[in-house]
This record gives structure tokens, C-alpha cells and sequence, in this order.
């Protein structure tokens, strides 16, 4: 009678498989991707400044952009890209991380990276050079160089901008000389080569980019960014910035801009998400206004939420809301807390009340999320991604042949 031959179990099946991999490759390549050490796990997420913008990033709270991958910001002048990068910096400071900043435009304002909060004398190294080459080969240089002296603390690496750099060739030729293709390729070819680099060394790259007008186009998306598709492929996060309106004081003087962010792509959360907040000139984000519409709208007074064995409840109609907390065994009041629009800022800012507030902004988002009003997949979502899908060639994977 033939043995019943025996089967491996799933589980050690997997193990086993995985340590064979690693020790015939003679490096670490196979992983059990339900294991923290797995290059899709992110360790840590960095605040954007923006609360609504860091949720519908990462679908959580507390959320932001992912540690060990890259993200691009790109939108027209004056829009916020460096306002956003500088708060990730003050953000990665915060955390005890490293910031290294890569200026390309000449345009950093020592003043400004002050006002936002951003400690110029520790922990922040700012680079100057116009080289695409070179600031790709500083990015990974200063990685293992940081990696090797601090294994466990943020990085973040800021490229500001794209646009404004050149290849070596360019730099170094004479103005008539043809240099079309050269940006594209070394960005390409540079990307290639940090990109596993960024992820096993867990550093956040943040690529900011502007916007170009293609020449002749009819129908569809007009616009693209410099540097080719190497830096959308290899993105993580894109963030597309929108212009509003400016925002003026009683003397008609400019203190800000009305700016909307769009995930137009995100391979952490859903895509095609939109939020809207203000940038104040000097403060950085302002989102209070734009929170308190949220609460008002998704926050209903039937609809109250329990944290921590309380229960939180936004009540009250027009623009005076109040803020209530209660037992939620007894349902005894604990307190009521009542403000107007103009004074939430103030009431969200206090840590008496923050936890609360920033539970019920969760609890809206969640709603705007599951509605329909919150996924902002237009005609213009559309055309970007079959402008995409056909400059990497992809129209046909996608059904859009």
C-alpha cells in the first residue's frame, strides 16, 4: 500500500519558500506582505498641514504622504506647490526627521521658510544647483549617507522644482544646440535607479512640478508637466492643484488663495478626490472655514459618534453650531460647547476640544467619501487619464481603445 505522501502547510509552504528565494538571491527579495517589514507596509505618514487633504491621502486619520515613496505636486505659479512642501518639512522636523531641499528656481525665502514654521538651523540642509543629473545623484547620496548615520528617523528629500531643471548637456551647450528628449531621458534614467532605493531606505521624495501648454491640441487636456512620464509612472501620490480666488483683508490687500487638491492619482487610497482649503501668505494652510462647511453639511444632529466612552454630536442650525459631549452609558451632558463660523479655528485649536473636532472631521469625511460629491472623477478626470494612458502606451490595458 502506497504512503500518503504528506503537504506542506500553507503557511510554512510560504516561509519556507521565502527564505529560499533570499538565500539563493543572496539579498532580501521575497516578503510575507502581511509582515511590517514589507516594502508595501508604510511606516509613517507626514502631515501635509492640511487634515483634510492627509485623509483622503491615506484614508485615515492622522494621514499625510507615505514614507518611502515618491509624490509629486504640480499645478500653475502661485499656487501653493512650495507652501504644501514646506509644511511636509516643518511636518518631518516635527517628527525628528531630516529635510534636505533641492532649489532649482533660486526662488527659497529663508523669511518664509520661518513664518512656516521650519527650523533652518538643525536638521534642514538646503542645496543649490540647476542639474538634473546632479540632483538625482545627491538624492541618493544624501539617502545612504543619512540612512548610515540615522537608521530610524524621516527623510524627506524636496525637488523644487522639476521645471526649472536642466540636463548637463544643456547646461553645458551652446544655445542652438538640440537638446530635445534630454530631460526626459535622464529623469527617466535617474528614477529607474532611486526608485527601489526611496522605498528600502523609506524616504519620502517630493517632486514639485509646473504646467506646460502642448502646442495644436484640439480636444481633450491641453496642459502637461516638464520632464516626461517617468516621474507620474513612478509617483505614488499625484496632487494637482487647483486656483480660486484670492483671499483679501478689509484693505483689499492679498493675504492668501483659495486652493483645491486633487488626488489625480494615488496608489495608497482611492483617486480622484478633491478638497479645498486656503493658503495664507506667511501662515500657510488655513482649513477651518472649509471644515466647519463639512461638519455642517455631513455632521447631522441625529448623527452623533462615540470615542473613548463619549458621545460627540455637532447641534444647531445656520451658522451657530455647538459642539456636545456626553456620557455614553448615562448619556449625562458633559459639556456644550457653542461658537459661530468665525470662531472655529479658535475652538478646533484648543486641545480641550481638538480630539473632538478632529473625530467628527473624520466622521464627515467618511460620509463625503461614501457620497457621490466627493469623488470628483469628471470629464476633466477623464481626459488626464487617457492622456496618460496614451503617452505610456497603456490605452489598450485599459479598455480605452
Amino acid at each position: 500500500m502506497a504512503k500518503k505522501k504528506q503537504t506542506t502547510n500553507g503557511d510554512n509552504f510560504t516561509s519556507d519558500l521565502i527564505k529560499q528565494l533570499n538565500k539563493e538571491h543572496g539579498a532580501r527579495v521575497a516578503y510575507n506582505l502581511e509582515s511590517d517589514d514589507s516594502p508595501t507596509h508604510v511606516n509613517r505618514w507626514i502631515s501635509t498641514g492640511s487634515k483634510q487633504l492627509d485623509y483622503i491621502i491615506a484614508n485615515r486619520r492622522n494621514g499625510g504622504f507615505p514614507e518611502g515613496r515618491i509624490v509629486e505636486i504640480f499645478g500653475p505659479p502661485s499656487i501653493g506647490k512650495s507652501h504644501i512642501a514646506i509644511q511636509v518639512a516643518r511636518s518631518t522636523q516635527q517628527l525628528g526627521g531630516i529635510v534636505v531641499y533641492i532649489d532649482t528656481e533660486n526662488a527659497t525665502s529663508v523669511e518664509n521658510l520661518q513664518l512656516l514654521g521650519v527650523d533652518i538651523s538643525k536638521r534642514f540642509v538646503y542645496v543649490d544647483t540647476h542639474c538634473t543629473e546632479e540632483v538625482l545623484s545627491i538624492a541618493e547620496s544624501t539617502i545612504m549617507k543619512a540612512r548610515a548615520m540615522e537608521k530610524d528617523v524621516p527623510i524627506t528629500i524636496i525637488w523644487d522644482s522639476v521645471a526649472a531643471s536642466s540636463p548637463k548637456a544643456e547646461l553645458t551647450g551652446d544655445y542652438d544646440q538640440n537638446s530635445i528628449g534630454l530631460q526626459a531621458r535622464a529623469i527617466s534614467k535617474g528614477m529607474r535607479k532611486i526608485n527601489g532605493i526611496i522605498a528600502n531606505q523609506n524616504v519620502l521624495f517630493i517632486c514639485l512640478n509646473q504646467i506646460r501648454t502642448k502646442i495644436g491640441v484640439m480636444y481633450g487636456d491641453p496642459t502637461t508637466t516638464p520632464g516626461g512620464k517617468a516621474i507620474p509612472f513612478h509617483s505614488s501620490v499625484r496632487i494637482k492643484l487647483g486656483a480660486g480666488k484670492r483671499i483679501e483683508n478689509k484693505q483689499k490687500e492679498a493675504i492668501g488663495i483659495n486652493v483645491s487638491a486633487k488626488t489625480i492619482k494615488n496608489k495608497v487610497a482611492a483617486p480622484f478626490r478633491t478638497v479645498n482649503f486656503e493658503i495664507h501668505f506667511g501662515k500657510g494652510i488655513v482649513e477651518h472655514e472649509q471644515v466647519f462647511d463639512l461638519l455642517r453639511k455631513h455632521c447631522a444632529d441625529n448623527d452623533p459618534i462615540e470615542i473613548g466612552g463619549r458621545i460627540i454630536s455637532i447641534e444647531g442650525t445656520g451658522s451657530w453650531k455647538s459642539l456636545v459631549v456626553a456620557n455614553a452609558k448615562t448619556g449625562e451632558e458633559i459639556f456644550t460647547k457653542k461658537f459661530y463660523k468665525a470662531d472655529f479655528g479658535d475652538i478646533w485649536g484648543d486641545p480641550e476640544y481638538q480630539e473632538y473636532v478632529d473625530a467628527l472631521l473624520e466622521h464627515a469625511l467618511v460620509r463625503k467619501l461614501e457620497s457621490n460629491d466627493a469623488i470628483d472623477f469628471d470629464s476633466e478626470s477623464l481626459v488626464e487619464v487617457e492622456a496618460l494612458a496614451e503617452d505610456l502606451g497603456m490605452q489598450d490595458d485599459l479598455g480605452l481603445i
